[in-house]
C-alpha cells in the first residue's frame, strides 16, 4: 500500500479533512505532523459532523491509528474536549499514539499571545500555538516526555509566570492546579506515549498504508509562506520529515487540495480578494466561516500564480479541487494567471509580503455555468465550462487535477480520467 501526504495548496481551509478522511479508509496509520488546535478539519459521516482540531481524521476509521507526531503543538485540555465531543456522537474511541517529543500548549501561551497582540496584528486563532513554538525554538518548552518529571514541570511553569509578571500580567495563575492537570493527563495517556517514529518506519518497511495529514496550507508555511502572515510550523511536504521524522522519499503520492476559488483568514496580502458580489457569493454559498474560530473568511478568485508555486515547492503529484459547486450561477469565472507589479507582468510568486500586496492580478475569464453539479459522479457528466476550467488549471500549473468536489458530502468527490 502507498504512503501519501494530503496537503493544503493555498492558505488553508481547502477541505483537506474530507479528502484525508476518504483516503484513510484503508490506512493503518494517519499522522498529524504540524499545527495544533488552530487546525479545523471537518468530517461528515454516518455519526454526523465532526470538527477535528488535533485528532487525525483517519483515526475515525476502525483499524487506523491516529499519530500525533512531534511536529505538533499539543493542547491536552483541548484534546480531551475534542475526544469528549466524539464520544457524545456515539463514535468508537479513536486509537491514538503520541510522540513523547511533542511540545505542549500551556495556559500561559494563550495569555502571552494576547499580551503580545499577535492575535490582532497577524490574525492568529488565539490558541497559543505561536508562543508554544516560540518556546520550543528558545529551548524553554515543555514536552510530553517531560511530564514524567514533576519538579521540572513546576519549574517550567514558575519561570513562565515570572516572565508574564515582567510583561505586566498581574492576575493569579494557578500553577499547582496546572501541574496536577498535566500529571493527570500523563497518567491517562499511559503507554500510548512513545516510539511513534519507529512504528511508522516499521510500518512503511512492511508496505503498510500510512497517510500524513497536513494542517493549514502551503502559503502559511513559516518559511515558504507570506511571511510574517504565516503560521509557526512547516505546512509543506517538508513537514513530514520535520514533524514526523520520515523521509519524504518514502512518499508515493503528494496530494495538494485547493478550492476552485481562494480564501484566507486573518491579515496578510491577498491579490485576488473580491469584496464585491462575487466574493460575497463565494462566502455565502460556500459557507466560508472558520471551523476553529467561526470568523468569516476573505474570498476571491483562484490564484494560479500562488497555486503553481505551491505545486512546485511541494512536488505535488496531483491536485484535488474542492467546492466547484460554489461557483455555480456566476456568469464568469476569473482565474489569475499572472501579476502586474510596478507595471511589469510576472508569473512567479513574490518572496516579500509588501511586493505581493502591490500585485495587481491579471485575469483570464472563462464562461460560468448554471447546471447543478451536486449529482454529477463522473468527469464526463460535468458541464463543458467546468471541464474547460479544470483543463485550464492543469495546463497552467503543470499538475493533473485527479479529483473534484461538487458538494460537501464525501460521495460528491468525483474522480477524473
Amino acid at each position: 500500500m502507498p504512503a501519501l501526504a494530503v496537503l493544503g495548496a493555498q492558505w488553508g481551509d481547502e477541505a483537506k479533512g474530507k479528502v484525508a478522511h476518504v483516503l484513510a479508509r484503508d490506512a493503518q496509520f494517519s499522522v498529524r505532523f504540524n499545527g495544533g488546535p488552530n487546525a479545523g478539519h471537518t468530517v461528515q459521516d454516518g455519526y454526523g459532523m465532526a470538527r477535528m482540531h488535533q485528532v487525525p481524521v483517519g483515526a475515525l476509521h476502525p483499524g487506523c491509528v491516529g499519530v500525533l507526531a512531534h511536529g505538533m503543538a499539543l493542547d491536552l485540555w483541548a484534546l480531551w474536549e475534542e475526544l469528549e465531543d466524539l464520544r457524545e456522537q456515539g463514535r468508537p474511541e479513536p486509537v491514538l499514539a503520541f510522540s513523547p517529543r511533542v511540545h505542549l500548549i500551556l495556559p500561559h501561551h494563550k495569555l502571552r499571545e494576547e499580551l503580545e497582540g499577535s492575535a490582532q496584528r497577524i490574525g492568529t486563532t488565539r490558541r497559543g500555538v505561536g508562543p508554544c513554538y516560540e518556546d520550543r525554538a528558545a529551548r524553554r518548552g515543555l514536552r510530553l516526555a517531560d511530564l514524567d518529571d514533576e519538579k521540572g514541570v513546576r519549574n517550567t511553569l514558575e519561570r513562565a509566570v515570572a516572565e508574564l509578571r515582567v510583561r505586566g500580567y498581574r492576575d493569579e495563575l494557578p500553577i499547582e492546579q496546572t501541574v496536577d492537570a498535566l500529571l493527570s493527563f500523563r497518567r491517562e495517556l499511559g503507554e500510548r506515549v512513545g516510539g511513534v517514529r519507529d512504528r511508522l518506519e516499521h510500518a512503511l518497511s512492511e508496505g503498510k498504508y500510512v497517510l500524513f495529514e497536513g494542517a493549514q496550507g502551503a502559503l502559511l508555511d513559516l518559511d515558504w509562506g507570506t511571511y510574517p502572515y504565516v503560521t509557526s510550523s512547516t505546512t509543506t511536504v517538508h513537514g513530514v520529515g520535520w514533524g514526523a521524522g520520515i523521509r519524504t522519499d518514502r512518499l508515493d503520492r503528494v496530494i495538494g487540495v485547493c478550492k476552485a476559488y481562494t480564501t484566507r483568514v486573518g491579515e496578510g496580502p491577498f491579490p485576488t480578494e473580491d469584496r464585491g458580489p462575487s466574493g460575497r457569493h463565494m462566502r455565502d454559498v460556500g459557507r466560508e466561516y472558520g471551523a476553529t474560530t467561526g470568523r468569516p473568511r476573505r474570498c476571491g478568485w483562484l490564484d494560479l500564480v500562488a497555486l503553481r508555486y505551491a505545486c512546485e515547492i511541494n512536488g505535488l503529484t496531483e491536485l484535488v479541487m474542492s467546492k466547484l459547486d460554489v461557483l455555480t450561477g456566476l456568469s464568469e469565472v476569473w482565474l489569475c494567471d499572472a501579476y502586474r507589479i510596478a507595471g511589469t507582468r510576472q508569473e512567479h510568486f513574490p518572496t516579500r509580503a509588501a511586493e505581493l500586496s502591490a500585485a495587481v492580478p491579471v485575469y483570464e475569464r472563462l464562461p460560468g455555468w448554471r447546471a447543478d453539479l451536486s449529482r454529477k459522479r463522473t468527469g464526463d457528466d460535468l458541464p463543458r465550462p467546468v471541464q474547460r476550467l479544470v483543463s485550464f488549471v492543469e495546463d497552467r500549473v503543470g499538475v493533473p487535477v485527479k479529483t473534484v468536489s461538487v458538494g460537501p458530502g464525501e460521495e460528491q468527490l468525483v474522480a477524473l480520467g
